[in-house]
């Protein structure tokens, strides 16, 4: 055993991990013997990858042979340029320099983590800013960052966005990067064009890394999300104090390809290359290939949008939910959270989230609590079964769903 004095104690903060304290709560409770136990507790989807995506990396055997790199190659920053274009528009990507503000990334995970880092020592007495309930990756990355870390309450009441108007002065003088993610993980609701370009103007007046994580900006119901790089775009100056990133785990039902992108300041993109070539995961180039491949195609895109959007209405039909707008989760408000998914476990055999599993508790309360993430990734039929089971359970608060 390594004595504990020889490790860093700050990252003690991981052992609270949801998933770890999900598992302890329910060590006690025991499903239906005769049920089949449904796990919906993980964003992962469970439909199958676009058949595009293994085609495409078997035409690239040759690329295995060879050390990636970590500003991939034009090809693939073409391929995202030509994305931006057909999801936000040719003004971005003619505004986006491919060369200096656009880099493959192994998913969003590794990149929201390094990206906190790379501010470390910017500022004295700094402060990291990020939703709560939160994303693991986030805190990882605010950890990095070196100074506090401010966990901003998101409810019914904010539209489940931070409320910009909360931040005081001093607060924003000393915060050196900013955590927003729109659809919202886990509520699916977005930041619309006039939030972010509020969100960007305090990071140019205040000088902090924003960090737009959009890795579910092709999942929606109704009308499509806007991206930061739409607002920055629009109040001109470029795309300086903005970072945006983009994953293909849920868009393409690819969690396990770990490819993604990043995107905007070429200055924080630019030291995130060396950060990476220095010592991080890079994405081969026959996996490159592949995710520039999904990049440039919609139609699977729209498929697997559509078989969200009848889940949710699956969902509506029996359970009596408004669907989020955005997103594959669905946030369900409970009397008691805690209570609820033990119930649903020993009388369903239905695992779900706690939303206070998610969100860490302060002086201004938890925000998850009454609250249960039910990941809807699975097939229609599953999904049916689920809000079936769901539909036999007490405590739900109905009036808040509709």
């Amino acid at each position: 055993m390594v004595p504990a004095a020889m490790l860093n104690p700050d990252f003690s903060i991981f052992d609270d991990n949801m998933f770890m304290q999900l598992r302890a709560h329910l060590t006690d409770v025991a499903p239906p013997a005769h049920m089949t136990e449904l796990n919906l507790t993980i964003g992962e989807p469970q439909m199958p990858a676009p058949a595009l995506l293994v085609s495409e990396i078997a035409k690239y055997p040759d690329g295995w042979r060879s050390y990636p790199k970590a500003d991939g190659d034009a090809a693939f920053r073409e391929d995202v340029r030509h994305y931006m274009g057909y999801r936000y528009g040719q003004a971005i990507a003619e505004a986006i320099n491919p060369d200096t503000q656009i880099v493959p990334v192994v998913g969003t995970r590794e990149p929201l983590h390094l990206l906190g880092q790379m501010v470390r020592g910017a500022k004295e007495n700094s402060i990291a800013l990020l939703p709560n309930p939160y994303y693991h990756a986030w805190r990882a990355g605010a950890l990095g960052a070196g100074g506090d870390i401010y966990f901003m309450p998101t409810s019914q009441q904010t539209g489940f966005l931070p409320d910009l108007e909360a931040l005081d002065e001093d607060m924003l003088r000393r915060t050196s990067v900013f955590y927003i993610c729109s659809p919202s993980n886990p509520h699916g609701s977005f930041a619309s064009l006039d939030y972010y370009k509020k969100l960007i103007d305090m990071a140019r007046q205040y000088n902090f890394l924003l960090l737009s994580d959009e890795c579910y900006a092709d999942i929606w119901r109704g009308s499509p999300p806007v991206s930061a790089l739409q607002a920055a775009q629009e109040l001109g100056a470029g795309f300086d104090h903005l970072v945006v990133l983009n994953s293909l785990s849920k868009r393409s039902n690819a969690a396990g390809l770990r490819a993604g992108f990043l995107s905007g300041d070429a200055a924080a993109i630019g030291l995130y290359k060396k950060l990476v070539a220095n010592g991080a995961a890079l994405l081969p180039t026959p996996l490159l290939r592949a995710a520039g491949a999904l990049y440039r195609d919609a139609h699977h895109a729209e498929a697997i949008r559509q078989h969200y959007e009848v889940s949710f209405q699956i969902a509506s039909d029996i359970l009596g939910i408004t669907p989020p707008a955005g997103g594959f989760f669905l946030w369900l408000p409970v009397e008691d959270d805690l209570a609820f998914v033990q119930q649903a476990y020993r009388e369903q055999a239905l695992r779900l989230m706690p939303g206070q599993f998610m969100a860490l508790t302060t002086s201004e309360g938890n925000p998850g609590t009454g609250y249960v993430r039910v990941a809807l990734v699975h097939d229609h039929e599953t999904v049916t079964e689920a809000c079936q089971r769901l539909a036999k359970l007490d405590g739900y608060r109905k009036s808040e769903m509709s």
